[in-house]
């Protein structure tokens, strides 16, 4: 920040000369990159003026009124000082020349600009009510014999009359009057004093906030010298660089380095890792993260090439947490070695709270949302919750990753330079800092494959474990939007508009371009094949038809001309002609839509496998219809279930096969915004409406005879309120109750006026609880994908997995290319879709041969 100055000697000469009319004016204008945005106020009276009687006020875009009056600063001026108002996101060159900052400071070239005194215009650039250019991208001075005010604001303004026009993103005269720069102030040269230097580790002490930091406080409330060796430098994600005390106290429970913020600036050439460093700083508790906050350059290199404290190998001590190691070596930098407790937890993508690509680590294993093991309401729930909070790590590297490049990670690609939720990484430096809430490890050097630790059972298998098990096998299997709408496909339904599909839906959710589909259903075939299932379970497939220009029969084909022998081919399920919907567009003369929703479920099976007997047949779901305060609606859809009974040759019993696809976590329903708003349901989004749906299937399948399985994505882990109502629950152990949503209709019908509670399940078994996950959110694992059977079924079920070729590999990985740059993509079935499938071995008796498996036992 620029001190005050004095008026130049022809300034004030000119002053001496003035009428007595001389005040407070607008003497400099900065209209320049970004939001380089300035305004200079010169007292050129022969008094003292104090700003609090003052403020700029705007008037943009031609408009004839002023905006809400931007108030200064409570600082006296005295004669021939210069004041500079400056925009709080301008460049650091011309906040360095100002005094006061401002948001509120936002105008443009057309602009008005005026200076206001106890409410009278005093001062003026521009003409109110007409949007005229005259000061864009330009530094505009004044005329230093001007003396008076320009108070005729709705006056046709000429910028020549009384300024000088200067280049854009000129800063060099901001902070003293008149047509020349300023006078260079001498440099301060910064003095340390080492003998009454802090040591590093006594800045950051033993807890998780810096004892020099008061209670209640974020800053010290004095400078402090420290000194020590930089470690690292912070160019983008932290700007300015690690200190660390060169020899350190020998406690492992301080920190032997520290962040040095330099004020948002990136650390000066000559200080590079190796320096021996000085600052006078406040230590600042910055949003968790101790740091020193080093001003007005306040920093001293006193040598070069001095060692550099050798990275800790990280551990965790018995009895403390992930999150409490961290602390202790908060600002240092460590190692991990095969003996560091940590495995990848969320493989390399996108990171919503720093909004950049990243990784997170866990302590020894990877994380389970809690719901996939407890019910939502029970301590042991809340209790898993708090545990993975303490328990994980972010990864990442300084600079923002470009698209599709993992920075520290060697030949990233994903065919060989692959990583694995569970994987465990050796010989990787990094940073321990803390930002966006969260402890992260910024990189500092390069690892490739060959650093990895994987066990055997988190390797990648190119075909199922249960595919030696014989059987009748039935999959599941999410597909991630499988549209063949798009306006490169050359498809009849290329001309896809969302009032065909569904009011508010959205058509091309898919592949955009011919490529991206090429690859989607490369990545889909070759997976599906892999699965050898009998009868697959589709969901998210596109809902335009069943003919030949459909979604379903486009995979059909493809899936089928891959596999040359017609006895692996596949054929969809007939639906009934009064389950479906019928519409009439341009190009859509006669389609048949499957419900109303943008995507649909399908089944399809190998004829020469499994008979289908009659036509699939339509379940609805019900559908929500809320009236607001307002008079409006808030409503909400599901997509309908299907299901088809087989007849299974040479086996006494048929088998019904349900496939289901309930109402996403992430969207909105009357629930979450009205009676249990103030409630955190960790179920997410319209799990009142999910338990709903759950319900009308349960109905369902207690009036069915026989074998019956359902599969789908059901939107809930292991213990959520849907599953239970489908299964089984002590109220109990709940921990609370279970409701239905209100408001609720059922093929055009009301349904359920009031949620109504669930007392007891429909006693479905889920083949997958509590053993295995398919999916993977925010660092946590978990099954949204299930296989629930009935009780006459459990006893045929041979064997049943999580295929993990999707939830454990990177997002990046998959068909789209929109965030993934240049990253080489592969049409293997890793990272097919972000689902893994469900497969599911039926022994039907005559029928299998079950080689070294007992007949009837799971095999997780």
């Amino acid at each position: 920040m620029r001190p005050l100055k004095p008026l130049s000697g022809a300034i004030a000469l000119a002053l001496m000369s003035a009428p007595v009319s001389a005040q407070l004016m607008i003497t400099e204008y900065v209209e320049g990159s970004g939001n380089n945005k300035a305004i200079e106020l010169t007292n050129l009276s022969a008094a003292e003026i104090n700003l609090s009687d003052y403020s700029l006020q705007l008037a943009v875009n031609g408009s004839d009124t002023f905006r809400a009056p931007i108030s200064l600063q409570p600082v006296t001026l005295a004669e021939g000082e210069s004041y500079v108002v400056y925009h709080s996101s301008a460049s650091a060159e011309l906040k360095a020349a100002g005094h006061f900052g401002t948001s509120q400071l936002a105008f443009n070239g057309d602009d008005v600009v005026t200076l206001f005194e106890n409410g009278t215009l005093i001062d003026s650039l521009g003409q109110l009510g007409k949007s005229i250019s005259f000061g864009k991208d330009v530094t505009l001075r004044r005329d230093p014999l001007v003396t008076t005010g320009r108070t005729e604001v709705d006056s046709p303004f000429d910028v020549n009359d009384q300024w000088v026009v200067l280049a854009k993103d000129t800063f060099d005269g901001l902070g003293c009057s008149g047509l020349d720069a300023c006078e260079a102030e001498p440099p301060v040269v910064f003095q340390c004093q080492p003998d009454k230097a802090v040591p590093v580790y006594a800045v950051q002490g033993s807890g998780n906030r810096s004892p020099l930091v008061p209670d209640g406080r974020f800053d010290s409330e004095e400078t402090y010298f420290v000194q020590g060796i930089v470690t690292a430098r912070g160019e983008s994600l932290y700007k300015g660089f690690y200190l660390q005390d060169a020899q350190g106290d020998g406690d492992e429970a301080t920190s032997d380095g520290i962040f040095v913020y330099l004020g948002g600036n990136p650390a000066p050439a000559e200080i590079q890792p190796g320096a021996e460093v000085c600052v006078e700083a406040k230590v600042k508790e910055y949003y968790g993260n101790t740091q020193l906050d080093v001003q007005d350059n306040a920093y001293a290199v006193l040598g070069e090439g001095y060692p550099i404290p050798s990275p800790v190998r990280f551990r965790v001590r018995e009895g403390e947490t992930l999150h409490d190691a961290l602390e202790r070596h908060e600002g240092m930098q460590v190692l991990l070695d095969q003996d560091s407790p940590l495995v990848v937890t969320r493989n390399f993508s996108f990171d919503y709270g720093s909004y950049r690509n990243n990784m997170m680590l866990a302590h020894n294993t990877p994380l389970y949302n809690p719901t996939h093991w407890y019910a939502a309401e029970t301590q042991e729930a809340l209790q898993m919750a708090a545990d993975n909070a303490v328990s994980r790590v972010y990864l990442e590297s300084d600079f923002k990753a470009a698209d599709g490049v993992l920075p520290w990670f060697d030949n990233f690609n994903p065919e060989t330079g692959y990583l694995r939720i569970g994987d465990q990484l050796t010989g990787l430096t990094a940073m321990v800092g803390y930002s966006y809430g969260e402890y992260r490890l910024v990189a500092t050097n390069h690892i490739t494959s060959g650093d990895l630790l994987r066990t055997t059972a988190n390797e990648r298998n190119d075909e199922p474990q249960t595919a030696d098990v014989n059987g009748l096998k039935v999959a599941g299997f999410n597909v991630l939007n499988y549209f063949n709408s798009f306006a490169e496909s050359g498809n009849p339904n290329a001309t896809c508009t969302e009032a065909v599909v569904a009011p508010g839906a959205k058509c091309y959710r898919g592949a955009p371009t011919t490529e991206e589909f090429a690859m989607q259903q490369a990545k889909l075939v070759n997976a599906i094949i892999a699965m050898d299932a009998d009868i697959v379970t589709l969901m998210e497939l596109e809902n335009n038809g069943f003919d030949e220009n459909s979604a379903l029969q486009s995979l059909i084909q493809a899936l089928n001309d891959a596999q040359p022998n017609k006895k692996d081919h596949y054929r969809s399920v007939k639906v009934r002609k009064s389950d479906l919907t019928f519409k009439d567009a341009p190009g859509f003369e006669n389609v048949a839509y499957f419900g109303e929703d943008a995507i649909k479920v399908g089944i399809i099976y190998r004829h020469h496998k499994v008979k289908a007997k009659n036509h699939a047949r339509q379940i609805q779901m019900p559908e929500q219809h809320a009236p607001l305060n307002d008079g409006a609606t808030k409503s909400a859809y599901q997509r309908h279930a299907m299901m088809q009974r087989f007849n299974i040759p040479g086996a006494k019993d048929d088998l019904t096969v349900i496939v289901n696809h309930f109402k996403s976590k992430g969207s909105s329903c009357w629930e979450d915004d009205t009676q249990f708003a103030e409630k955190e349901d960790v179920q997410g989004s319209c799990n009142n409406f999910r338990v709903s749906a759950a319900k009308v299937l349960g109905e369902e399948i207690r009036h069915l005879k026989g074998d019956v399985l359902v599969m789908g994505d059901l939107n809930s882990y292991g213990m959520e309120d849907p599953i239970l109502t489908l299964t089984s629950f002590d109220p109990e152990d709940r921990g609370g109750k279970i409701y239905t949503a209100s408001h609720t209709t059922l093929g055009g019908k009301e349904y359920e006026a009031q949620g109504q509670l669930i007392e007891r399940g429909y006693g479905l078994i889920n083949l997958k609880h509590k053993t295995d996950y398919s999916y993977s959110f925010e660092g946590e694992l978990g099954s949204l994908d299930h296989a629930l059977v009935t009780p006459s079924l459990a006893k045929k079920v041979a064997a049943v997995e999580a295929w993990h070729i999707n939830a454990p590999e990177s997002n990046l990985f998959e068909y789209g290319k929109k965030y993934t740059g240049e990253l080489e993509k592969s049409d293997n079935i890793y990272s097919s879709s972000d689902h893994d499938p469900i497969i599911v071995t039926l022994d039907y008796g005559k029928r299998a041969q079950w080689p070294g498996k007992g007949h009837g036992k799971v095999q997780h």
